[in-house]
């Protein structure tokens, strides 16, 4: 019989009320904002906190932070793993931040730093200056004299169904010209899902739409996950850099504590929590490198550094047992490819 704290995640948007407030309430971290979306998901409850995974027949992939207080992070943590071992499932946790990584590794998990993610911090952030930001300033003073101008859309507010079919333009453009196949799962690009906690913000050159950014609201911590990016083929140089940082000065003006961006694959992959690390990253890194091939992260970071993020925070990917199976890296590898 299965634990009676186990049980299947109910559609956010339908009757979810419940799991809806703890996420506002403990939804910290940007990934969290994902958990809002469709996709088979189950829960763990303990207390006020609130794991939420997907599930294969030999293993169970978390996405990102449980949902709880610092406090309980140990026993939730804890109480879901063994759970699961009982169901003789190995576990993976997917994008966790270094707290949860080192409350993981003491309870047995092994851990392996995966990337970074910048964090903009809007109490101290400011457009780039000086000599490190002169690629940016390049960018975005090229996008300006092209005829680049940045327009927001608010679709929590008021729908608009021209501007809307504008940034659906600009999707369609950027899909076609990909060349590769897009997620179709939660981790696929949806600017106007669950709306109301949207702002998206339009590059357009002589009234044509070019590019389109999607920033997702996260209550938690009121901030911002600048989620969706994308742009025409044929959109000028610097329409993005354009796009974002004047996203970015938006957001700051108007309150908001902070924002993300998506995370960087392999950047800081050399300073590790776990002594294990080096030869987890072995079993691991052909993994990392398929996926890295497939959407092309190579150069996220070089480009997400033009806007001088406040700082870049560690991301890991931890397994229980500690020698990572097979079918924990084939589940983690299908969340991502799916």
């Amino acid at each position: 019989m299965r634990s009676a704290l186990i049980e299947d995640h109910p559609d956010a948007r339908a009757n979810g009320a419940a799991f809806l407030t703890k996420l506002d309430r403990f939804g910290t971290e940007p990934l969290s904002f994902l958990l809002r979306y469709d996709a088979p998901w189950r829960t763990f409850s303990l207390g006020e906190g609130v794991v939420c995974y997907l599930e294969s027949r030999r293993a169970a992939v978390v996405w990102t932070d449980p949902l709880c207080s610092d406090s309980e992070l140990p026993g939730l943590l804890g109480a879901f793993a063994r759970a699961m071992r009982a169901e003789h499932r190995s576990v993976c946790l997917l994008a966790v931040s270094e707290r949860t990584a080192r409350t993981a590794i003491e309870i047995g998990f092994s851990a392996l730093k995966i990337g970074e993610e910048p964090w903009f911090d809007f109490a101290s952030w400011h457009t780039p200056r000086g000599n490190r930001g002169k690629k940016y300033r390049w960018a975005a003073n090229h996008a300006q004299r092209m005829g680049v101008e940045i327009a927001e859309y608010r679709p929590g507010e008021t729908r608009d169904i021209r501007i809307e079919s504008e940034v659906l333009d600009v999707l369609a453009r950027w899909r076609a010209a990909l060349k590769k196949p897009e997620p179709s799962s939660f981790l696929r690009t949806s600017p106007f899902e669950q709306a109301r906690l949207k702002r998206v913000f339009l590059a357009r050159r002589n009234g044509r739409a070019e590019a389109a950014l999607a920033c997702a609201y996260l209550p938690a911590i009121g901030g911002w996950y600048l989620e969706d990016s994308f742009r025409a083929p044929d959109a000028v140089n610097g329409a993005t850099e354009l796009l974002i940082a004047t996203a970015l000065a938006r957001l700051q003006a108007d309150g908001a504590r902070g924002a993300a961006f998506a995370m960087a694959p392999m950047r800081g992959f050399e300073e590790q929590l776990d002594r294990r690390a080096r030869w987890i990253g072995r079993v691991v890194a052909r993994a990392i490198h398929r996926v890295d091939h497939r959407y092309g992260f190579g150069a996220m970071a070089r480009y997400e550094a033009r806007f001088e993020p406040s700082e870049w925070r560690p991301r890991y990917i931890a397994f229980l047992p500690a020698l990572p199976r097979p079918a924990a890296i084939r589940a983690a590898l299908r969340v991502l490819s799916a």
